[in-house]
């Protein structure tokens, strides 16, 4: 059930969210001008319960259907996500969809037009600080691919 209160999302949307088929995901995961109120979607399929935390304040989160999250988080700080699943235990770690882009216009050109003559240094991991938050970067180019997946046991 959708939980059309909590969100501005289409039906469609949140489907193809859940079902891991939408096209472009940052449009609509991670932090998002509503008004003049930002609004966190975030998907956690492990939560029973999501919340924003914010100088260490929670914002809990609406469950809006299955494993998507959404709801007002004050300000425009940084914040991470903290998880509770059904057995009671936690998470916390960084929504990956509240960061800007690593590659610049100019990298996406050059892959599109073939022509990107250092692609070691915009394609695959790389270890780096981003917005002030330590991390990995990985990127592939893979036009035709409908879905690319990242696994492994990241902590």
């Amino acid at each position: 059930m959708i939980n059309t209160m909590s969100t501005h999302l289409a039906p469609e949307t949140i489907d193809l969210l859940l079902n891991a088929a939408h096209p472009d995901p940052f449009s609509v995961l991670g932090p998002h001008k509503d008004g003049r109120k930002r609004t966190v979607t975030a998907l956690d399929p492990g939560a029973q319960t999501l919340a924003a935390v914010v100088d260490g304040k929670h914002h809990p989160l609406d469950r809006i259907a299955g494993a998507l999250f959404c709801g007002p988080v004050p300000g425009t700080k940084p914040y991470t996500l903290h998880g509770t699943a059904a057995d009671g235990s936690t998470w916390d770690y960084d929504d990956a969809y509240r960061f800007g882009p690593v590659l610049s216009d100019t990298d996406e050109y050059l892959l599109g037009e073939g022509t990107h003559q250092t692609l070691w240094r915009a394609l695959g991991a790389h270890i780096l600080t981003h917005q002030g938050t330590d991390g990995t970067h990985f990127a592939v180019w893979a036009p035709a691919a409908r879905r690319v997946s990242v696994v492994g046991d990241f902590h």
